[in-house]
């Protein structure tokens, strides 16, 4: 099976059953690379070390670049900056509150990480286990984001929905 999903198309399958967390401010994507304007102000029940940074930070300007899928696993570096300053330090502090909204979806925990990158962050997120957790029967093999379209190969056997 072979999918070629606009990422416009792909925000709408999304927010069509509910809206997207209220920190993400803003969603889009160019070419390879997603950009998002997230307001840490508005993560739900935020540390006390999150809440200082949410003060000093406010709306955060992310951008995501894919940089690799490989066995399930999408890897993505990550950049942030807020007020004009490189704001990288804060992307752990997100792990937390996203796990926490797809365990709430009725995936299981751990599906996303911060590993430290060259210069910027990466995140890994388990594709694969996600998919796995809803459904058996489908494997994907190739996923990637160009010219602003998922492009997505997979396998499909017997499916058993979850």
């Amino acid at each position: 099976m072979q999918i070629a999903l606009p990422f416009a198309e792909a925000i709408a399958v999304v927010v069509a059953k509910e809206p997207l967390p209220p920190m993400v401010r803003d969603v889009r994507c160019e070419g390879s690379t997603i950009h998002a304007d997230i307001d840490l102000r508005a993560i739900p029940d935020p540390s006390t070390a999150l809440r200082l940074a949410a003060a000093a930070a406010g709306t955060v300007a992310v951008t995501v670049r894919f940089a690799d899928f490989s066995a399930g696993v999408v890897t993505l570096v990550v950049t942030a900056h807020a007020r004009a300053l490189p704001a990288h330090k804060l992307v752990p502090f997100l792990v937390g509150p996203i796990n926490a909204a797809l365990r709430d979806r009725g995936l299981p925990p751990g599906l996303v990480e911060v590993q430290r990158g060259e210069s910027e962050p990466w995140v890994v997120i388990a594709v694969q286990d996600a998919i796995s957790a809803k459904v058996d029967g489908v494997t994907v093999t190739e996923l990637a984001l160009r010219d602003a379209v998922i492009h997505v190969e997979a396998t499909v056997g017997a499916l058993h929905v979850r």
